[in-house]
């Protein structure tokens, strides 16, 4: 369903700029707890772990996250497409790696002209959901698009070009909102009256296999996949799933690496693997997603 025409949409553009690249804003997910909450985790912190470096680079770990929220970064308005982009850090249900797959990656994505959109999910899951970690983050995914969605004349931007991206773990809200038409959770409000389903997917290095309930069709958006042979079993969930998507007849694109092995990023080295956003920013342009 298209939800405006492109003159009302332009509108939009303009009357959002006042949401500069310089202030983003940050929305509470849920309107109280989240569904399900019933522990106490100790407070909130961010550290960075100097011991544990990316491409020579620390890596800074959000934990203990019980109010999720989401973090609107706008792009520069001279090269605003309209198009926006969900971004699901990774971190193994434990922690949010928050920098290297999160407020790096929604530079990237202001450079071409997406509003970025960081989801800050609840973790560790075993806390939350002790019988299925990820699905805190697979309902904070849910709850995401459906609130960006909502109130996407707020931001200025295309409700029809709404995708969402994950890192790792961050591939669970990719697929529960991807590949299946089942909420999570009971609506909490009118905002759960959109529609979850993003306008195209972007599971990155993700170990996620298709869900047991996932439902192939028309609906099923656009994805576009990365993974290296030397990231030990976890790609072999995204080859499945691109299989899965291409006997379905579901347009997807996959790149497979020989060497880069998990958690790099968008930071650069030597491997041909760290230009895998370049690629993606190649398929954005072709779908349409870039053009303004």
């Amino acid at each position: 369903m298209k939800y405006l025409t492109r003159s009302f949409f332009l509108i939009l553009l303009v009357s959002a700029s006042v949401l500069s690249a310089a202030d983003p804003i940050t929305w509470n997910l849920w309107p109280g707890e989240a569904p399900g909450e019933t522990v106490t985790l100790p407070p909130e912190s961010y550290r960075t772990n100097d011991n544990r470096l990316t491409a020579g680079k620390p890596v800074s770990r959000l934990q203990n996250v019980s109010v999720p929220t989401l973090t609107i970064y706008r792009p520069d308005p001279k090269i605003d497409t309209g198009s926006s982009i969900i971004i699901a850090p990774g971190g193994g249900f434990t922690i949010l790696a928050y920098d290297k797959e999160g407020t790096e990656v929604a530079d990237w994505a202001n450079s071409v002209g997406m509003t970025a959109i960081v989801l800050k999910y609840r973790v560790p899951g075993n806390v939350h959901s002790p019988d299925k970690p990820w699905l805190p983050a697979a309902q904070d995914g849910q709850r995401a698009m459906s609130l960006v969605r909502s109130r996407y004349d707020e931001l200025g931007i295309d409700p029809d070009r709404i995708g969402i991206m994950g890192f790792s773990a961050g591939g669970a809200p990719v697929m529960y909102t991807a590949l299946v038409s089942n909420r999570l959770y009971e609506p909490v409000d009118t905002h759960d009256n959109h529609n979850f389903r993003p306008a195209f997917a972007a599971p990155i290095y993700s170990g996620w296999w298709m869900p047991e309930d996932a439902n192939l069709s028309e609906a099923t958006p656009p994805f576009f996949m990365v993974i290296t042979h030397d990231d030990k079993d976890r790609s072999v969930g995204l080859a499945e799933t691109f299989i899965a998507l291409k006997k379905a007849k579901v347009s997807a694109e996959m790149h497979i690496y020989s060497e880069g092995g998990h958690g790099y990023g968008l930071r650069r080295t030597d491997k041909p693997v760290t230009s895998w956003n370049d690629r993606m920013e190649d398929w954005l342009r072709l779908k349409g997603f870039l053009a303004k």
